[in-house]
């Protein structure tokens, strides 16, 4: 939406913080909304509800904006969508009596009973009996705290301490990912990415640690051998590829069937690999399993998901998920798996992948898998991954939960025992 109306950036930067603070704190601001109005929430009209959220949240979450301003532009903002009068003022005279209230407020958000998460009650739910209450209520906290920018360093064409001396010249602070040294975290960076220094040259790309990791799952790449990013996307997955079969002359393929992708895609190759010709195969999976191919040593699944893992960066998630959608992405999933079983060279392996920390999308696709492909087997994972990641292990599993430094995501390594005609 910014890209499409471009903004100043103090503007743009407010606009930033008023929609990304609102998902953050929808459940707190209902809860104080709902002491103030005396109908239901579900009775005020969805724009009417809407302006009485943005107006709260900067009364009670920001210290820059005048009181009296929140109050009138979130009135004026009534006046603009050309709503009844009586509804400006009611505006008005929630807000006006937020002011009054404010402490009171507050208060209730402390004294709540179930604490207020701010996330959907049927997902802390999940996460209460997997996690326990404690550390469920952590990830909460965790998803509601504005994530960093995180960058992953293209070694093809930089190099980390060059890219931090760059940043020093230029007053901006960066520290090295805790979980990986390709990663380059830039703590106090609020402006346009696109204008850091480096971005142009293509000496980084962003990318959280967790995704990085990932990729990495790989392990160390056999010379002249065939890899596949089974479900590119806009690309992330497939530069560590390229990055790390670059030493060893191995050949790294992609698929992404989605237009808009696939545009986004060519131009972060055009950016991060401009001297490469990266092949992009612009149907399904299963398109292209039904062509005349290469067959692959390794192949990786960043299979699509919930996301929920990632709700710190993709704070909409929340709100958008439903319980139901598990088990439709798993459906997808087995079905990734599957065809990719056909485009593995004898004794290769599939790298399984999502942003997600649900059992349905991880564990059982998983389990589910091996007991219908016999001839495959779970891999450690912490044999391919650096030293200090390893500790995000769960058994054979990659399978971090989201910290300051790391979103929530899951990976597996799955090897074909023997070669077995899967045609």
């Amino acid at each position: 939406m910014l890209t499409r109306y471009p903004l100043e950036n103090a503007d743009r930067q407010l606009a930033n913080t008023l929609i990304y603070g609102l998902l953050r704190n929808r459940e707190s601001l209902d809860v104080m909304l709902q002491h103030l109005c005396a109908q239901s929430l579900k009775k005020i009209k969805p724009f009417i509800h809407q302006a009485l959220r943005v107006g709260l949240y900067q009364i009670m979450f920001l210290d820059r904006i005048p009181e009296s301003a929140a109050v009138n532009e979130s009135v004026k903002a009534v006046q603009m969508a050309r709503l009844p009068k009586k509804l400006q003022g009611f505006v008005n005279g929630v807000l006006r009596n937020s002011i009054r209230k404010r402490d009171e407020l507050l208060n209730l958000l402390e004294i709540a009973d179930p604490p207020v998460s701010n996330h959907p009650h049927w997902l802390v739910e999940r996460w209460n009996k997997k996690y326990g209450q404690n550390e469920s209520l952590r990830i909460c906290r965790q998803n509601n705290e504005r994530a960093a920018l995180c960058l992953q360093v293209n070694t093809c064409v930089s190099k980390r301490q060059d890219l931090i001396k760059l940043f020093q010249e230029h007053a901006i602070s960066s520290h090295i990912g805790q979980y990986n040294d390709d990663a380059l975290i830039l703590d106090d960076f609020n402006g346009v990415i696109s204008t850091l220094p480096g971005f142009d040259q293509g000496y980084f790309q962003v990318q959280d640690q967790g995704a990085q990791l990932l990729a990495k799952l790989i392990g160390t790449m056999v010379p002249g051998a065939n890899y596949l990013d089974a479900c590119a996307g806009l690309g992330g997955k497939t530069s560590i590829l390229i990055q790390l079969a670059h030493s060893v002359q191995a050949q790294v393929f992609a698929v992404e069937p989605d237009a808009m992708r696939q545009k986004k895609f060519r131009e972060n190759m055009a950016r991060l690999h401009p001297k490469m010709d990266m092949p992009l195969f612009t149907g399904t999976l299963q398109d292209y399993a039904d062509s005349p191919n290469t067959r692959f040593h390794k192949i990786l699944i960043d299979a699509p998901c919930s996301g929920t893992g990632v709700i710190r960066r993709h704070p909409d998630i929340r709100w958008n998920r439903r319980i139901e959608d598990f088990a439709k992405y798993q459906q997808t999933q087995m079905q990734l798996l599957q065809t990719a079983t056909t485009l593995l060279q004898p004794n290769g392996s599939l790298i399984y992948c999502t942003c997600s920390i649900e059992r349905e999308e991880n564990e059982q696709v998983i389990n589910s898998f091996l007991e219908k492909n016999s001839n495959f087997s779970l891999q450690e994972c912490k044999i391919v991954l650096p030293d200090a990641a390893k500790s995000l292990c769960t058994g054979s599993f990659f399978s971090p939960l989201p910290n300051s430094e790391i979103d929530g995501f899951f990976g597996a390594v799955l090897t074909q025992k023997s070669h077995v005609n899967t045609a």
